[in-house]
């Protein structure tokens, strides 16, 4: 969220960047509402294709389409776009209308933009529950008018899988059976290779896969390649070169398959009654997705250390963390409360993040929780180098001042994604 501070004093550059923001501000409401009135002239179009095909008499599957077809054609030819294009456009915006009115009016009024839009729609739609459906669209537009899509996200995922009426492990054990890999000719010699993995492998893969193009790119200032292609070249060569053995060859439903293997970084927040095998409630890689607790309580049983994270109940801010072998404990607890880059809109993980005494040591600034914040290079080198400010609010939450005076206020992620449904445990 955002908000002008009048009582900021700007002149030069400081003026111009306040300047230029306000006038951001007011483009970026009128292209969201521009998006949609072109959203909502293709659901016009779609319920009109739908009002011709209710006309026909029996229709084939293929006669049923040709009004869709038409339409698009008329469309696409008067635009300049693909008819393709603009029957896939049809098809999404009367979906979009027909399951959430009120994000499509946000979207017109220029409340959220697209990316919102696209968000909150793949993570509402498998909510079959039409009242479910609601309570998840109520929501999510709350929280998307105060953050960027990348972060409304993951904070969606958590929700919609709230509200699901089967237990996220009922379904991972149906969906983990469609895991598999393919290979699609994209032309000019080339092809994408796609895997389905289950979540905690794919990121685990790619977390691997970026610290070693990284170590790589590190040791040879005069490798050219973009850190991407490095990671795809990786790929290629771990394949082609290596021999499974048999704890990665296993399968990940027998035994623990690839869960074993696992080398990079990976952040798992799980209750502690589900670690116990008490409740089915879903565990999260931070701030990705919900993850089913077998496989949560398989990686906690391999894992070398373990971190207690003590939340609010209510508020879910994390109020302490603790461990058994004392080491770098003030980082275990900003990277528990944080979870990413604190600067607003940045989703950088926090264990890729520098800890930034918000009021500088060499000021006077504490080493403690609450003058303490995770930032990435990028954001800590801007608040150090630059005119932009930031100053602790109390539990965490950070209050971001811009050089032409907007400030920002970035809340820490909650910690507390689940309710308990059993007795409390007995300690």
């Amino acid at each position: 969220m955002y908000s002008i501070c009048d009582d900021v004093e700007t002149t030069g550059v400081d003026a111009i960047a306040r300047e230029l923001a306000g006038e951001g501000i007011e483009v970026w409401r009128a292209n969201a509402r521009t998006e949609a009135a072109m959203a909502r002239l293709f659901a016009k179009a779609a319920h009109a294709g739908a009002r011709r095909v209710a006309e026909l008499a029996s229709p084939s599957s293929r006669e049923a389409e040709l009004p869709f077809r038409a339409l698009a054609a008329e469309l696409g030819a008067a635009m300049n776009m693909s008819d393709r294009t603009v029957q896939r456009r049809m098809n999404d915006a009367a979906v979009l209308d027909e399951a959430f009115p009120a994000t499509f009016e946000a979207w017109e009024e220029g409340r959220i933009a697209g990316g919102h839009v696209a968000v909150i729609m793949e993570h509402g739609l498998p909510l079959r529950d039409v009242e479910a459906r609601s309570e998840f669209e109520r929501e999510a537009l709350a929280r998307a008018e105060g953050t960027t899509p990348g972060r409304l996200a993951s904070s969606l995922a958590r929700l919609a899988e709230s509200l699901q009426p089967r237990p996220l492990a009922e379904r991972h054990k149906e969906a983990r059976a469609s895991r598999g890999s393919c290979v699609r000719d994209i032309g000019d010699g080339m092809a994408e290779f796609i895997s389905t993995q289950p979540a905690v492998l794919a990121h685990a893969m790619h977390d691997r896969l970026t610290q070693q193009a990284q170590a790589l790119k590190n040791a040879d200032p005069t490798d050219t390649r973009t850190l991407d292609q490095v990671r795809a070249d990786l790929v290629a060569d771990m394949l082609l070169t290596t021999t499974p053995t048999v704890e990665t060859g296993a399968g990940f439903s027998d035994g623990f398959g690839g869960l074993g293997a696992i080398r990079g970084i990976v952040n798992v927040t799980v209750p502690a009654l589900a670690l116990a095998g008490v409740t089915d409630e879903p565990a999260e890689l931070v701030g990705r997705c919900p993850i089913d607790p077998a496989t949560a309580r398989q990686l906690a049983g391999h894992a070398t250390g373990w971190d207690r994270v003590l939340a609010d109940p209510i508020t879910g801010c994390v109020l302490a963390v603790d461990r058994y072998t004392p080491s770098a404990d003030m980082k275990r607890f900003l990277r528990a409360r944080d979870q990413h880059c604190r600067f607003p809109g940045c989703r950088q993980p926090a264990h890729r993040c520098d800890r930034d005494h918000t009021l500088d040591y060499a000021l006077g600034g504490e080493t403690a929780a609450c003058n303490l914040a995770c930032l990435c290079k990028r954001h800590h080198t801007l608040k150090g180098e630059t005119a932009w400010t930031v100053r602790q609010l109390g539990g965490g939450v950070l209050e971001w001042t811009s050089p032409g005076g907007h400030v920002y206020i970035d809340k820490p992620p909650s910690a507390i994604h689940f309710v308990p449904n059993t007795d409390p445990p007995p300690f």
